[in-house]
């Protein structure tokens, strides 16, 4: 049961020994002298490990629901909490929002009263002082940019100013950030929440836990806190995992989470453990609209081990999982111990589990093995030409594979589909196969992109290592021959006539050399040669006899190349029978969807292979170690 596995995570990494606090990015310290007066241009920004990130702090989290909008945090929450203003101001609050905004903003400066009245810090009283000064203006280092799209923006204390998203803000008084102080305002909240997790038991209905299989205990009425922070689309409010809000939803009359009793402190638990997963590098990735969220049981260092192969898997840290998995352990993991993964995407202030599973650290590490194995394929050029080679192989890059690029030259992820995501992860770490309408998309791309950009399309690595993976699979389920890294020999029709289109196309490309200014052949017939190839050969058939005799018209070199050439087309087309003798060869009349998939990995591989002869024979020459039968290429070289 995932919530369970969630609860026993929380409980092993000791995330509920203070769940009065919960870790969250602060980005913003707003400094106050004690009397409550701004010190300084603006707020201070503050900067974790990463330059790029906020630092983050153990900040008070309340037990209040905190779905109905009118409840903030304990001296940390955004402008709204803090001075009543639209995060959003793109979007026109309705009555409802604007009601909603004022009862957080006085829910905010309410608990600060409380807590000031409670305690008699001198750093509460700076901040109602400085409440009061306001009168309900905006803060002197906010500002609205009404200029295009509207924005707020934030006067930094160094007086740069930026754009302010859905940033945290906190105070610090003298310079002593208040949520840090242990000796008054850190008890007096564990207090509150103490009172707040005492009464919720003293009303809650009793019963039994679906998670901890306890009876008579207090029942949730809403699993919380939500869990914040979360990438898009969840809500930047906070997302819930357990929820009924439709009588649809609902049976035998148990209403909001009585449908799944889970008690209030294993609700407590297991959301802790998605919060402190999605924080964490070596627990969580995000693709587009979904995240993927893995641990390990038995052995923890692997999960940072497993998500260094799924996040960022170059080629030398491939070729060293291959050879040795563990390499930098002390010792090898416990290969019985388990390793979990969800995958999870979110639907407003839903968290929506899309799949996940349990297997052994053992068995994940062999299926890894096969997934690189399957998605090993040459590439063409070197390996600085390959596009994203930063991490080719990732699950993102891969995904990426099937969506295209935008004006700025980067992925909409957006547009991903989590079902893929999830699809792409279970066949890295479960040895399934990708369902097989994943090969349109990817052919779709790669149909528009070498149209659009010529053989530069044949650079993204990764689109063709996914589309040899899925082919290969499919072919293995059916106890078929696969297709292999480089250029092999085969009687497959599809795949053959890949290789036959990218010789043409190499062809044409040493008939004209530099003169030649058109569409070349790849970019012309592709589409039509992968789907309805007797058509689109019988046309090509003719014009490769053309570029032939224009060849040989180049003296002896071109003699030399043109007869090799010749040697290559004979070699296929000698797989396809002609309808009369002496005829031209007789091809498919259609391609399926997988048989379309093989000619594409026929037409690289060809060109893979020509591309890496080119560069070997370029390497030679200067070097001077080129010999009178690599001469001929150089009539290929203008190609590049």
């Amino acid at each position: 049961m995932l919530l369970k596995l969630l609860y026993d995570f929380a409980i092993s990494e000791k995330l509920l020994e203070d769940a009065a606090f919960i870790k969250k990015p602060v980005r913003w310290v707003i400094q106050l002298d004690a009397i409550g007066q701004l010190i300084g241009e603006g707020p201070i920004e503050t900067h974790g490990n990463d330059e790029k990130k906020a630092l983050e702090l153990f900040i008070p989290k309340t037990t209040r629901a905190t779905g109905g909008g009118q409840v903030a945090d304990f001296l940390v929450d955004d402008i709204g909490a803090l001075f009543n203003l639209n995060t959003n101001p793109q979007t026109d609050l309705n009555q409802r929002a604007a009601n909603n905004l004022h009862g957080k903003h006085q829910d905010y400066w309410r608990q600060i009263s409380e807590a000031w009245i409670a305690t008699d810090h001198y750093g509460l009283s700076a901040l109602m002082a400085f409440h009061d000064q306001l009168q309900g203006a905006v803060p002197p280092f906010l500002k609205l940019d009404s200029e295009g799209t509207p924005k707020w923006v934030i006067r930094k204390a160094t007086g740069e100013t930026v754009k302010l998203g859905s940033d945290l803000l906190t105070f610090a008084v003298d310079g002593h950030i208040l949520i840090n102080d242990e000796d008054a305002i850190k008890p007096y909240w564990r207090g509150v929440h103490a009172a707040e997790m005492e009464t919720s038991e003293k009303e809650a209905q009793r019963g039994i836990c679906l998670i901890t299989g306890q009876v008579g205990v207090p029942i949730a009425r809403t699993h919380t806190p939500m869990v914040t922070g979360l990438p898009k689309p969840a809500r930047g409010t906070g997302a819930g995992l357990v929820g009924f809000d439709k009588n649809a939803f609902c049976s035998y009359g148990l209403k909001k989470s009585f449908n799944a009793p889970v008690s209030i402190d294993a609700s407590i638990a297991y959301l802790a453990a998605i919060q402190h997963l999605s924080k964490q590098e070596d627990h969580w990735l995000a693709i587009g609209p979904a995240w993927l969220c893995f641990w390990t049981l038995g052995a923890k260092a692997a999960s940072g081990f497993f998500a260094n192969l799924l996040k960022r898997p170059d080629s030398k840290t491939v070729r060293e999982f291959m050879v040795s998995p563990w390499k930098g352990f002390e010792q090898p993991p416990n290969q019985l111990g388990r390793f979990i993964a969800v995958t999870l995407s979110a639907a407003g202030p839903r968290i929506i589990v899309k799949d996940w599973l349990q297997i052994s650290i053992g068995d994940a590490e062999k299926n890894l093995k096969k997934w690189f194995q399957d998605l090993d394929v040459a590439p063409y050029g070197s390996r600085d030409d390959i596009q994203d080679e930063r991490s080719p192989l990732s699950i993102d890059q891969l995904a990426c594979t099937t969506i295209q690029r935008k004006s700025d030259g980067k992925f909409d992820r957006d547009k991903l589909s989590p079902d893929l995501t999830s699809a792409l992860y279970r066949a890295a770490i479960k040895k399934e196969s990708p369902p097989l309408t994943l090969l349109k998309p990817l052919l779709d791309r790669f149909k528009s992109n070498i149209a659009k950009n010529g053989l530069s399309a044949l650079r993204d690595q990764g689109r063709f290592a996914l589309l040899k993976l899925t082919v290969n699979r499919q072919l293995r389920s059916e106890g078929k021959s696969e297709m292999q890294s480089h250029v092999f020999e085969t009687n497959d029709p599809a795949y053959n006539c890949g290789r036959l289109l990218a010789i043409f196309d190499s062809l044409q490309h040493s008939a004209h050399g530099e003169s030649f200014k058109g569409s070349t052949i790849a970019e012309r017939y592709f589409g039509s040669a992968s789907t309805a190839p007797n058509t689109a050969f019988s046309l090509l058939w003719k014009l490769h006899q053309h570029h032939l005799k224009k060849l040989r018209q180049q003296g002896e070199k071109g003699q030399r190349a043109a007869a090799k050439i010749k040697g290559s087309i004979t070699e296929i087309a000698s797989l396809f029978s002609p309808e009369f003798p002496g005829g031209s060869p007789q091809f498919p009349r259609y391609f399926t969807l997988v048989e379309q998939g093989r000619f594409a990995l026929g037409f690289y591989q060809q060109m893979a292979a020509r591309k890496a002869a080119i560069d070997e024979h370029k390497r030679k020459k200067d070097a001077g170690e080129l010999k009178p039968e690599d001469e001929e290429l150089e009539l290929s070289e203008r190609e590049q």
